[in-house]
């Protein structure tokens, strides 16, 4: 009896001491992420978080889906309140605003103790994650800007397909050729754009232009290159090339118009190019933007979503780690193959993630040829508040109410306060 309650006694030791030095399952860090996107099972952000989680099972992500038409005023607010998401999906434009503020970390101690590879980016890319000598963000996907062109209604119309060097005359011809008027009403446009500045940037580039100057300290559209643009674009609509505002409304957004076969030819974005890759019926492809003028350099815009690191951000360490993930060679590779954009990485960007990407456009090649001479969208603090004047004076323009010089004078008067503070 003594020798079996002692070896109950020896059996019940030894688990207390099982359980004593048995160590408790460390808590997974959680970073929370803010995003305008959807992270549904199966997306791309579903993606980016599995395989981050995998190779770091001791940080768990969590999205914070915000809508996109109040995503901007909650996160700041958010980090105005000291309760800032960790990580914070960024749109470029944001940047030059964002950073004045003091609403961002500088990047530059993070990415020097994880050894982020800045040189493996596009040139272009890294110079756009820059803002007044710092580094503020990381490449969540980027997009450059080509000339999308329907081929059925070029067939139809018999015009031969553009190629990298036409001109801005050669594409005036071209949208004059392929616009199609039946029974005094317009079937098909030439050309359509968008009036807001997504819309006419890449034209402004092509000659010269900016919506502000070098110095960042004063409107640029009253200059005489951005003005030919203007008048460019303004004849379009006169002549009927291009729909006016009135017109426009049919389809909203000038994408729409390409989708549905209304416009010939449109300027777009990776985004754009991987919605209309979806419609089997829609036969188009891809070329350059036209220089403005034979022995001009050509040009296009840059644009790149970013994921910034916010101040006041819980767990920064492991925040950068995501980052640097989601924007690291496997990150890029995920976007890249679930169509997010063009991977920042050139080596991930020009292997199978993104050139091997199966279905149209044929000459994918054309995003990634225009890179190197690619313009980053202009960043300033005054952002928001200049272009919503300039698109008030602008509208006006292409509905045929003022004149080019007109709204780019009121323009230049009205914004002066903004950069004069």
């Amino acid at each position: 009896m003594r020798v079996r309650r002692f070896l109950v006694g020896v059996m019940a030791l030894v688990l207390l001491l099982g359980i004593a030095v048995t160590p408790c399952a460390a808590a997974k860090t959680k970073v929370r992420v803010s995003t305008w996107w959807s992270f549904e099972t199966g997306s791309p952000l579903d993606a980016l978080k599995a395989a981050f989680e995998a190779a770091h099972p001791d940080i768990e992500i969590e999205y914070l889906q915000i809508p996109s038409s109040e995503y901007y005023t909650k996160v700041l607010t958010m980090i105005a309140g000291g309760t800032p998401p960790d990580v914070a999906m960024l749109g470029m434009d944001k940047l030059g605003s964002w950073v004045p503020r003091g609403a961002l970390q500088e990047l530059t101690p993070y990415i020097k103790e994880a050894g982020y590879d800045l040189n493996a980016l596009f040139p272009a890319v890294r110079k756009a994650i820059e803002f007044r000598g710092g580094i503020y963000a990381l490449p969540r996907d980027v997009t450059t800007s080509v000339v999308a062109y329907n081929k059925t209604l070029f067939d139809q119309a018999g015009v031969a397909y553009p190629k990298a060097g036409w001109t801005r005359q050669d594409f005036l011809r071209t949208a004059r050729a392929l616009t199609k008027v039946e029974g005094g009403r317009t079937t098909v446009f030439g050309y359509a754009f968008d009036t807001f500045a997504d819309g006419f940037v890449d034209w402004l580039f092509t000659n010269g232009a900016n919506f502000i100057n070098a110095e960042a300290n004063r409107d640029a559209l009253h200059e005489p290159k951005a003005v030919e643009v203007l008048k460019f674009l303004q004849g379009m609509v006169k002549e009927g090339i291009a729909p006016s505002p009135s017109q426009a409304e049919a389809f909203k957004y000038a994408s729409s118009a390409f989708a549905i076969q209304k416009t010939a030819m449109y300027v777009a974005t990776v985004g754009w190019a991987n919605s209309f890759a979806k419609d089997p019926n829609l036969n188009w492809d891809v070329a350059p933007m036209p220089v403005w003028a034979a022995g001009m350099e050509p040009a296009c815009r840059l644009w790149v979503n970013f994921w910034t690191l916010p101040k006041g951000s819980t767990h920064p360490k492991e925040a950068f780690k995501v980052m640097a993930f989601f924007a690291g060679p496997e990150g890029q590779r995920i976007v890249g193959e679930t169509r997010m954009g063009i991977p920042a990485i050139q080596s991930v960007a020009y292997g199978p993630a993104f050139l091997g990407l199966p279905g149209a456009p044929e000459h994918r090649q054309v995003f990634l040829d225009v890179m190197e001479n690619a313009k980053p969208f202009p960043l300033f603090p005054e952002s928001d508040q200049y272009f919503t004047v300039m698109r008030r004076e602008l509208d006006q323009v292409w509905a045929g109410q003022r004149s080019v010089e007109e709204a780019v004078a009121a323009i230049d008067e009205q914004t002066r306060s903004l950069f004069n503070k």
